[in-house]
């Protein structure tokens, strides 16, 4: 498990905060805390200014003569410094573990504010992220402190991590080793240290106040324990508001809140776990219902994760070419090892240290997530995570979209049709299907269903290919594949394209979010309509896999009394008619619009006009012999293919591209782009 925290406290009423989670380990027996008998005097220490905490203290104390000192069963002492070096104080007794989580009445020496934490963070335990921003926050102002923060194990490298706000509002990432600064010191030992100068401190790590612009002075950190007594982490309070350090009283109320904290963080564990067993149950089931087995060949792991990641030019001369057919390298592990390649070439592994077992796991994952439909497959999504690859390696795209946006929209090109079915939207809706009952109120109900399935396989363990993310990233990245996914639904899209022209007419702007959104949404389409691109042979084969799905659920609403529409129905769709509106309505504008943004990409567009009057020139052959409509025949004819090839080489290209430009309701962004055809 691995979960950072920090707040700080300002002199405005503004409080920085942020959360990170991971939850990998598996729920804690919970342990009744270990209690201290204190000297009843001392309750007097911290009267006055600043005294709210030593009062409700007080009271408590008239109940019990004991205090819940410690945040765990075996870290039951206090390191009290008077002179910034370690000291004695103090001494605890082991507590007994308890079967079920304790209950407020079995913890009557608790502050009154400290109960009503414990009552806040249960009521939000399922979240994870929310307890850790819950916790901080009422512990920061229970002590009355500066800065609170988290350090959390890293469960690889066993390093302390936090992510602490710089003077600049940017957040840094904090790595401490283990036994490096108080933190570290406080992890090692499994003991509490009141540090009153953490100059004259010897494990005092400067190096943080360096990178972050904040002055320690005083700091009180405590260890978080599990019930088997390891260390889950560190909880750091520095500089006590009003008074010079944090007194013993101070000590006492963090100690009984991070009480609370350990109790939410088991329930949250639980939740988490329940949560991961539903998850397989439901994947289990629905790979299960098209042939597949949840449980990836461990052989297939070792063998990608431990041979060289090849160069994508191992697969072909041209890979990096937007001529390319990236169906050509071969069959489905070509692809899986193509994938990982892809990933490598980018600089995604190093820079995020994605696990080549984890990365080999995850690949293989997804190709077993698409069923055997005859285009919405794996090979289609490899196809769409090339274009993607191609475009991502433009210095224009490096300077529109971030790191994370384009690691985002690799993932998302490899998943963002994962366990399609063969039908469209629509057609779930009418025939009510369970992906339709869970999804139809929010629209676009099997992009929807990817979006899930692509969490559900990064949730697990084995494919976790985020695992070495911070918190924000991590969110971050779900967020960008949610908006990459939902943008491949094509009505989506179309509410989208005049914003997105506006924004290449007037300038892409990085620094607005919006234009980044827009520009990965128009990055995801493109690569999604990519086989119409490609050489009109190989996009003309793809359009007969993508008519034998539409005719197919045209048959299955037959079936069941509805009437489909033309381009479903195999004995009434003229299929170069129903791909030449396809290409002038939604393909040609985003062709258009992506070689403007991304000049590189200017041969697709030139590609997607050439395969355009291939599709005319075939549907006038159709008219010419009387044919109204012909099913798929038209695609599997060699010489049918021949003849339209045949006329395109006689034909003006430039005379032909303006004729046709001139009969519909469309022109290019830059009309120079037509010169070079």
């Amino acid at each position: 498990m691995s979960v950072t925290a920090h707040m700080r406290r300002n002199s405005s009423p503004h409080v920085h905060s942020n959360a990170i989670v991971r939850v990998n380990t598996p729920p804690r027996k919970i342990s009744q805390p270990a209690r201290l008998r204190t000297n009843n005097n001392e309750s007097s220490e911290d009267e006055g200014e600043n005294g709210g905490t030593t009062r409700r203290i007080g009271e408590i104390n008239q109940l019990s003569s004991s205090h819940l000192i410690s945040s765990c069963s075996s870290c039951s002492s206090f390191n009290h410094s008077e002179e910034g070096v370690g000291g004695g104080g103090g001494g605890g007794v082991p507590s007994s573990s308890l079967s079920s989580p304790p209950s407020l009445l079995l913890l009557p020496s608790l502050t009154p504010s400290a109960h009503l934490i414990y009552e806040k963070l249960m009521h939000r335990c399922p979240v994870m992220d929310v307890i850790v921003e819950s916790f901080t926050r009422d512990l920061l102002n229970l002590c009355h402190a500066e800065a609170c923060s988290m350090f959390l194990i890293d469960p690889i490298t066993r390093e302390l991590v936090a992510e602490i706000p710089k003077a600049d509002g940017r957040m840094a990432e904090i790595r401490l080793p283990s036994g490096r600064g108080i933190v570290g010191r406080v992890a090692s030992t499994k003991t509490i240290m009141n540090v009153r100068d953490v100059e004259r401190n010897p494990y005092f790590y400067r190096q943080v106040d360096e990178l972050t612009g904040f002055r320690t002075r005083t700091i009180l950190c405590m260890p978080l324990c599990g019930a088997h007594g390891e260390v889950l982490g560190v909880v750091s309070l520095c500089n006590r508001r009003g008074r010079s350090h944090f007194s013993r009283h101070d000590q006492l109320a963090a100690s009984a809140c991070a009480v609370h904290f350990e109790t939410s963080l088991s329930h949250c564990l639980l939740s988490g776990t329940v949560a991961e067993t539903g998850r397989r149950s439901h994947m289990a089931t629905e790979f299960a219902a098209h042939g597949s087995h949840l449980l990836v060949n461990p052989d297939d792991i070792r063998r990608l994760s431990c041979a060289p990641v090849p160069a994508t030019s191992h697969f072909s001369p041209h890979f990096n070419s937007f001529h390319f057919i990236p169906r050509s390298i071969g069959g489905g592990d070509q692809y899986i090892e193509a994938s990982i390649a892809i990933f490598n070439e980018l600089g995604f592994i190093n820079r995020y240290r994605i696990e080549r077992k984890k990365l080999a796991g995850f690949v293989l994952r997804v190709a077993q997530g698409y069923r055997n439909v005859p285009y919405h497959n794996w090979s289609h999504a490899f196809a769409v995570a090339h274009f993607a690859f191609l475009l991502l390696r433009t210095p224009a795209v490096r300077v529109q979209l971030d790191e994370l946006e384009r690691l985002s929209l690799v993932i998302a090109c490899l998943c963002h049709d994962i366990d399609h079915r063969g039908t469209t939207n629509s057609f779930q809706k009418q025939a009510r299907t369970p992906l339709a009952q869970l999804y139809s109120s929010e629209g676009s109900v099997l992009e929807r269903h990817h979006y899930q399935q692509t969490i559900n396989i990064l949730s697990e363990v084995e494919c976790d290919i985020l695992s070495n993310l911070t918190g924000n990233q991590h969110k971050a990245v779900y967020d960008h594949i949610k908006d990459i996914i939902l943008a491949t639904d094509i009505a989506q899209h179309m509410t989208k394209v005049g914003e997105m022209r506006q924004m290449i007419t007037q300038g892409i702007n990085p620094s607005l979010e919006r234009h980044h959104f827009m520009m990965v949404c128009m990055l995801m389409t493109a690569s999604d309509l990519s086989d119409q691109t490609k050489h009109f042979k190989s996009s003309k084969g793809i359009a007969e896999n993508i008519y034998t799905e539409f005719f197919s659920q045209g048959d299955l609403e037959k079936q069941m009394g509805a009437s489909p529409v033309e381009m479903m129905d195999r004995e009434r769709a003229c299929v170069p008619r129903v791909q030449i509106d396809f290409i002038d309505t939604v393909a040609l504008p985003v062709f258009d619009m992506l070689s403007s943004a991304v000049p590189e990409s200017l041969p697709t567009f030139h590609s997607l006009l050439h395969n355009r009057r291939c599709w005319a020139i075939l549907e006038e052959l159709f008219k010419e012999r009387g044919v109204t409509s012909n099913g798929l025949d038209c695609l599997s004819d060699p010489q049918l293919e021949e003849e339209v090839l045949s006329r395109m080489r006689k034909s003006d290209s430039r005379v032909e591209t303006e004729r046709f430009l001139s009969s519909i309701d469309w022109t290019p962004l830059c009309p120079s782009k037509l010169d070079h055809l």
